[in-house]
């Protein structure tokens, strides 16, 4: 009796497993989609990112302006969202992401061990899964919270860098908002002007329902969806303490890097999303790992730096529709340009990020693999068939979370 209630589940995992080697899956990864790029948005992130880090140096702050950075990020989320909707939205990532910045200082000043740092930080990759899914919120996703956690933990070192952390990504977030938000902000302006009234009266449209996120997160879900989301953040949660801690075992020097790997990997609701997510990242960062070990080698100086970090940050913005292994080929070189403006790093750091970005990988698809449920594998054969998934799987509810909700660091 016991055995044939087993032998089910083995096979559903053996299957889902199986999934990862599948052709299907591979062919996937490498597939490109040039239909939704676009280049405005992405130079917006970019210019965002560049201006808290010229800015940083001008006022003699470099060691604080690539915290000041991660702030900027927020700029890339919610691009599809109509500007009345995204606002609240980036102005809550922006918190968000100061928050975490200000844990992550605080256990870089306070934690005594390692383990304390690994269960913080899996904690805090949880919650903000948690939060961007509920809201529906398209962009990075919750791997730049664990990437920022971790950047604030390498500088903070007394109570007085805890606040200078928190202060400047404060302050970098305000800049990426507004810098997100100013072509709404010119819009506005426009429709105050004269000439543009009586234009605006002949062509206007519906404006765009705002959105309460404080009503989407506590009722706007069916109770199913939210159970779903809270078993799925502790899922991601599980697998980055995982990840992180046969990183620390196996000697690596940045067992967080592999607590993203695991993160980013598992961020699609949907299993065959994460493994073919986890395959592209190992890819790209394999590429982005060379590109990154040649720059680390070369004295670029901090301006060099700041160039070549804008421009993989635009890259990566624009690729992050068409490939994600194309993303995350431009993401590792500029977060690890951008992390070696305060801590400094060798090239071999970018061998060690393939490393934990791998165990992160491989860490994200065996948990994913062993909590698989049963749709998950029909939908799986019926995507290796180009056929429609079942009316049951999750299709719906992996959307924000899928293809367009890149997650990168």
């Amino acid at each position: 009796m016991q055995s044939s209630l087993i032998t089910p589940h083995v096979r559903v995992r053996g299957a889902a497993l199986q999934h990862v080697v599948s052709p299907t899956t591979w062919r996937d990864a490498l597939r490109l989609d040039f239909s939704r790029t676009s280049v405005a948005a992405p130079l917006r992130v970019g210019v965002a990112v560049g201006v808290v880090l010229v800015v940083g140096a001008l006022l003699g702050l470099r060691d604080l302006a690539g915290l000041a950075a991660l702030g900027a990020l927020v700029s890339a989320f919610c691009r599809p969202d109509p500007y009345p909707v995204r606002a609240p939205r980036l102005i809550a990532l922006g918190v968000g992401v100061t928050a975490v910045i200000a844990v992550g200082a605080t256990m870089g000043t306070y934690a005594n061990s390692i383990v304390t740092e690994i269960v913080v930080t899996a904690v805090l990759a949880g919650i903000a899964c948690y939060v961007v899914s509920a809201l529906r919120i398209v962009g990075p996703g919750a791997v730049i919270f664990v990437f920022a956690a971790t950047g604030a933990a390498g500088y903070a070192h007394s109570a007085a860098d805890i606040g200078r952390a928190t202060l400047a990504s404060a302050i970098g977030a305000v800049i990426g908002i507004l810098i997100a938000l100013a072509p709404w902000f010119v819009e506005l302006l426009r429709s105050r002007l004269p000439k543009s009234r009586t234009h605006d009266n002949t062509s206007k449209t519906a404006p765009a329902q705002r959105e309460s996120i404080w009503v989407t997160l506590a009722g706007g879900q069916a109770p199913a969806h939210r159970k779903h989301l809270a078993v799925t953040a502790i899922r991601i949660a599980i697998a980055a303490a995982i990840a992180a801690t046969i990183a620390v075992a196996v000697h690596l020097d940045h067992p967080m890097w592999a607590a993203m790997g695991a993160v980013a990997a598992m961020q699609g609701v949907e299993y065959h999303l994460t493994v073919r997510r986890g395959v592209q990242r190992l890819l790209g960062n394999l590429g982005g790992a060379v590109i990154a070990g040649i720059l680390l080698a070369v004295p670029l100086g901090y301006w060099g730096a700041v160039a070549g970090i804008v421009i993989f940050q635009v890259l990566a913005e624009i690729l992050s529709t068409v490939n994600y292994a194309l993303c995350s080929l431009a993401v590792t070189p500029m977060a690890l340009l951008l992390t070696g403006l305060s801590a400094g790093l060798s090239p071999e750091a970018a061998v060690d990020r393939v490393l934990d970005t791998a165990i992160g990988i491989v860490v994200g698809i065996v948990v994913a693999a062993l909590a698989v449920r049963g749709h998950d594998i029909a939908a799986l054969r019926a995507h290796a068939a180009n056929a429609p998934a079942p009316e049951n799987s999750d299709t719906e509810l992996s959307q924000p979370n899928s293809a367009s909700n890149r997650s990168r660091s």
